[in-house]
C-alpha cells in the first residue's frame, strides 16, 4: 500500500518485533528503574475504617511533589493509594475517588480482587489521576471492603497535605462545569451528581477551521479513516466517515476529498501550497507513535536519542505547523507509551500536551503481540483477557492520565476494520461485531473521535477494508457510525459521575429532559442480566432501548436488561419526569 515513508507505525506496515532481543533484555531493568526514579512522595497521609463485614482496614495515599506540565499548569502527583488488611488472602472491592481542589470528583477508579495481604505487610492499590493544584486542596477517598455492595464498605478521606505548597495554578480553566442547561418536557433542567470532566462541541470554536467546517456543531461527532486514499471519498463518506486522518498523497488534489464534503488532517507531506485556505482541512497530522521513534522521532536507530530525544523532534514538529497561524488544529497519533512501561515513561504526557487532539493504536482483537504486551502495564486489571471490547475503553482510559485537568483536550481511540496488516503469527480479522463493541466501548469511557485503521492484509479481501471487503463489513460500519450520528447531541453533553451498581461499564448523560444511559461490558465483567440503578432524580417509569424497537419498565428506579456478550452494548433513554 502506498503510503509517507515517515509514516506508517499505526498502520503496521513496521515491523512490529524491530530489536526483541534487545527490548526484552532491558524492559524489566528499565521498569525498574522508571519505578525507582519517578518523584518520591514528600508526605504520606494514613488511615483506618472498618467495614460492614468487621474487617479492620488501613489505607494510605503517597503525595508526590507538584509538577508543571508542559504548558505551564500545575498539578499534584498522587503516586499511590493504597489498603491492606491483616487479614491473609481476602476478597477485595475498592472505590478510589479523586477530587479536585474545588471538590469536583475528577476520575473516579475500582478495583475488585482476591488479593493476599499477608498478614498487613502488603499492599493492594491503585495509580490515581493527578488532581490540578489549588486554591484549596485536593483529597482522595478509598472506598474498601470485602463485598461488592458498597453499603458493606468502609470510607477513608486522604486530604492533600499542607506542607506541599498550592499556587494558584497558571491555567484557570475549570475542570468542570456546573451551568444548567435548558430542557424541554421536564422541569428538571440538571441531576444533583457530580460532572465528568468535558470540553464539549465548543472546543472546536477555538480553531477557525474547524469551526468553519462545523466541527462546533453539537450534532457533529469525529469519525475518521487513517490515511485513506482521495479516490474513495465518495464511498467512505456513503459509510459515515466524515474525516480524514492523513490522506495518500498519491497526486490527487485536496480538494478531490474537502470537495465531497469529509474534512482533512493533513500530514506534513502536503505542501502548504496543496493544502491552501481551505477550510475542510481543518488540522495537521503532526507524527504517528513519536514516542517509539516513529515518524522520524528516531532518525538513527544505530543512535538512539532516548525518550527526550524523541519528545524534542516532536517539539521541532509542532513548533513549524504553529509557525503557519492557519487556524487549523494539531493531531498526533500515539501507540506503546499508552502502557506507561518502556517507551516514553517520562515524557508521555508532554507528547499529549503538545497537541490539540491525541488518539491511541493498540489492536486488541486481532494481534497476539498486543494481546501479550496490554498486561504488561502496571495499569492492567490482573487476569482480565485483553481480547476484548473493553480493553479499548482502557485505551481511553489510560490516555486520559497523560492529560492535564486544567487544559482538557479530545482523544480519539483507533479499531481497526480486517486484519491490520499484521505478519505475526495468530493475527486474526476483526469480526463486525468487536468492531461495534470496541467502538462503543472507547466512547463509553470517554472518546471523543473514532479512528478507523481499514488497511489489510488478511488476503481475503484488498488493501482497503471499508472498501474492497465484504458487504457485511461495510453494512456493519455504516450502522455504526449511523447511529454515533444520530446520539452525537447526546455525546457532546456532559456526562454524569453515578455508580449503576450494574457491573457494567456505562456513562450518563442528560438531554431535553431524558436521561441516557450507556452500557457496556467491562474488563472484568461477565456477559448476561445487568440490573441499572438510577439516580432518584430521574423518575420515568420505562427505559427505551435506543435503535431497538423494544422498552423496559423501570420499577422502583431500577431496571434489568441483558447484556448477552463480551462485545455487547446498549442505549437506554428515561424520562426524568415520572
Amino acid at each position: 500500500m502506498p503510503k509517507p515513508l515517515q509514516f506508517g507505525a499505526a498502520t503496521g506496515m513496521r515491523l512490529r518485533v524491530i530489536f526483541p532481543i534487545l527490548l526484552a533484555l532491558l524492559l524489566a531493568a528499565v521498569i525498574g528503574l522508571w519505578s525507582t526514579s519517578r518523584a518520591e512522595a514528600v508526605m504520606t497521609t494514613t488511615g483506618s475504617c472498618t467495614d460492614g463485614g468487621g474487617i479492620i482496614w488501613r489505607t494510605r495515599v503517597d503525595w508526590g511533589g507538584l509538577r508543571t506540565g508542559s504548558q505551564g499548569q500545575r498539578r499534584v502527583t498522587v503516586d499511590f493509594a493504597g489498603w491492606t488488611t491483616n487479614a491473609q488472602s481476602q476478597a477485595t472491592n475498592a472505590i478510589v475517588r479523586t477530587y479536585n481542589p474545588d471538590g469536583v470528583l475528577r476520575r473516579t477508579q475500582s478495583k475488585s480482587t482476591q488479593f493476599d495481604y499477608d498478614g498487613g505487610t502488603t499492599w493492594d492499590g491503585l495509580d490515581p489521576a493527578n488532581p490540578i493544584d489549588g486554591p484549596g486542596r485536593a483529597k482522595i477517598t478509598i472506598s474498601v471492603g470485602g463485598n461488592a455492595d458498597d453499603t458493606s464498605q468502609c470510607v477513608v478521606e486522604h486530604v492533600q497535605p499542607a506542607s506541599i505548597p498550592s499556587p494558584t495554578p497558571v491555567s484557570t480553566a475549570p475542570t468542570s462545569t456546573v451551568t444548567p442547561t435548558s430542557t424541554s418536557g421536564s422541569s428538571a433542567s440538571v441531576l444533583a451528581l457530580p460532572r465528568d470532566t468535558w470540553e464539549g462541541a465548543d472546543y472546536w470554536k477555538q480553531f477557525a477551521k474547524a469551526d468553519a467546517a462545523g466541527w462546533d456543531d453539537p450534532g457533529f461527532f469525529p469519525i475518521a479513516v487513517f490515511f485513506g486514499k482521495p479516490s474513495h471519498a465518495d464511498a467512505l463518506k456513503t459509510l459515515g466517515v466524515n474525516t480524514y486522518m492523513g490522506a495518500e498523497h498519491d497526486g490527487s488534489s485536496m480538494s478531490s476529498i474537502t470537495s465531497r464534503g469529509l474534512s482533512v488532517l493533513a500530514q506534513g507531506e502536503w505542501s502548504r501550497s496543496e493544502v491552501g485556505d481551505n477550510n475542510r482541512v481543518v488540522g495537521w497530522h503532526v507524527s504517528d507513535e513519536c514516542e517509539m521513534g516513529y515518524s522520524g522521532c528516531t532518525p538513527d536507530w544505530n543512535n538512539d536519542n532516548g525518550e527526550f530525544g524523541r519528545l524534542a523532534k516532536q517539539q521541532t514538529y509542532v513548533d513549524t505547523f504553529h509557525s503557519y497561524n492557519d487556524g487549523r488544529f494539531l493531531q498526533a497519533n500515539f501507540g506503546n507509551g499508552v502502557l506507561r512501561t518502556y517507551w516514553a515513561p517520562s515524557t508521555m504526557d508532554d507528547h499529549v500536551r503538545l497537541m490539540d487532539v491525541s488518539s491511541v493504536d493498540k489492536y486488541a482483537y486481532t494481534s497476539p503481540h498486543v494481546q501479550d504486551l496490554v498486561p504488561s502495564s502496571p495499569d492492567w486489571p490482573e487476569g482480565a483477557d485483553p481480547k476484548r471490547a473493553a480493553t479499548y475503553g482502557w485505551l481511553q482510559d489510560q490516555m486520559e492520565r497523560f492529560q492535564d485537568p486544567a487544559t482538557l483536550k479530545p482523544n480519539w481511540v483507533f479499531i481497526e476494520t480486517a486484519k491490520p496488516n499484521l505478519t505475526e503469527a495468530g493475527a486474526t480479522t476483526i469480526a463486525p461485531d468487536q468492531i461495534s463493541g470496541a467502538v462503543w466501548s472507547a466512547i463509553i469511557h470517554g472518546a471523543r473521535g473514532i479512528a478507523y485503521f481499514q488497511h489489510n492484509n488478511n488476503g481475503v479481501c484488498g488493501t482497503y477494508s471499508l472498501v474492497d471487503c465484504s458487504q457485511t463489513l461495510k453494512d456493519r460500519i455504516r450502522t455504526v457510525n449511523s447511529e454515533i450520528a444520530n446520539i452525537a447531541p447526546v455525546l457532546n453533553t456532559q456526562s454524569y459521575l453515578w455508580d449503576f451498581h450494574a457491573g457494567a461499564d456505562t456513562m450518563l448523560k442528560i438531554k431535553d429532559g431524558y436521561a441516557y444511559v450507556f452500557a457496556g461490558v467491562g474488563l472484568k465483567d461477565t456477559p448476561g442480566a445487568k440490573t441499572f440503578s438510577l439516580p432518584s432524580d430521574v423518575k420515568g417509569s420505562t427505559a427505551e432501548v435506543v435503535g431497538e424497537s423494544r422498552s423496559i419498565s423501570v420499577i422502583n428506579g431500577k431496571f434489568t436488561d441483558a447484556l448477552a456478550t463480551e462485545y455487547a452494548h446498549h442505549i437506554y433513554k428515561i424520562s426524568l419526569a415520572n
